[in-house]
């Protein structure tokens, strides 16, 4: 049966995984409807079946697995971003296993909804690295349900992610001026993990809220005086475009 796919990637990227060069594979659609959104113009979906799109035509998933192999030798690992790339098991397990059978390692962006695909993606050692975007305090519902537009449950899943084991975990937080005040109560809901937490530097003309659209992104100063005052936490760092990213702590 021919696996339908889309064709949104970066063949090498230097950013999304600190210190790799890597191919990045977008995936479209989201279970989440954040205000902030930044990807959100590639990732609506109507009445779409694939996982992602390609100029609004799908394509054979044998197209991505071909990107990769060229890309191979520039290379190091894959990364699946989106959208929500665990909404897509079937595609994402298919692509991880012929990123490994490349020799290549295997990262995925998530939102941590889904940490039993999470879980049995790691069981069959086709999953190295999981960036977990948290985006309000674990325990707070409220706060998370208005974030993502109705997903009140969306901090319990990120917490069951967050405890997955046999995995390198990076935390990461995207920060704006609005919701600058939440990082230290996210910081102190995952003190004592072992695991990297990463403010990065929130882009507010890309957001959907016309709100926030309206703000002034953080400077590459405040974000590291934000990540700075986590003197709690082992390992903090900033990711900015002005400097890209930067341990703090």
């Amino acid at each position: 049966m021919t696996m339908v796919f889309s064709g949104i990637m970066i063949p090498v990227s230097t950013i999304d995984w600190y210190g790799r060069s890597v191919s990045v594979v977008f995936f479209n659609g989201c279970n989440f409807n954040c205000i902030y959104c930044s990807n959100k113009n590639f990732i609506d979906v109507t009445d779409r079946l694939e996982p992602l799109f390609k100029k609004g035509k799908a394509v054979d998933i044998g197209e991505i697995e071909k990107e990769i192999l060229d890309a191979k030798t520039f290379i190091s690992a894959v990364v699946f971003s989106g959208g929500e790339p665990a909404m897509h098991p079937r595609e994402l397990e298919r692509l991880a296993g012929f990123a490994k059978g490349l020799g290549l390692l295997v990262g995925i962006e998530t939102n941590g909804y889904y940490p039993k695909r999470l879980e049995e993606l790691i069981k069959k050692k086709l999953l190295d690295r999981i960036f977990l975007d948290i985006k309000a305090p674990i325990g707070d519902g409220k706060k998370y349900k208005m974030i993502t537009g109705g997903i009140g449950d969306a901090g319990e899943k990120a917490m069951e992610s967050l405890n997955l084991r046999y995995v390198d975990i990076e935390v990461r937080t995207t920060v704006f001026p609005s919701f600058a005040a939440d990082v230290p109560a996210i910081a102190k809901s995952i003190a004592g993990r072992d695991c990297t937490y990463v403010l990065q530097q929130g882009i507010p003309e890309y957001a959907p809220d016309k709100n926030i659209r309206k703000e002034k992104p953080l400077t590459r100063d405040e974000l590291a005086a934000l990540a700075g005052s986590l003197t709690f936490m082992r390992d903090v760092r900033i990711r900015t475009r002005e400097k890209g990213e930067e341990r703090i702590i």
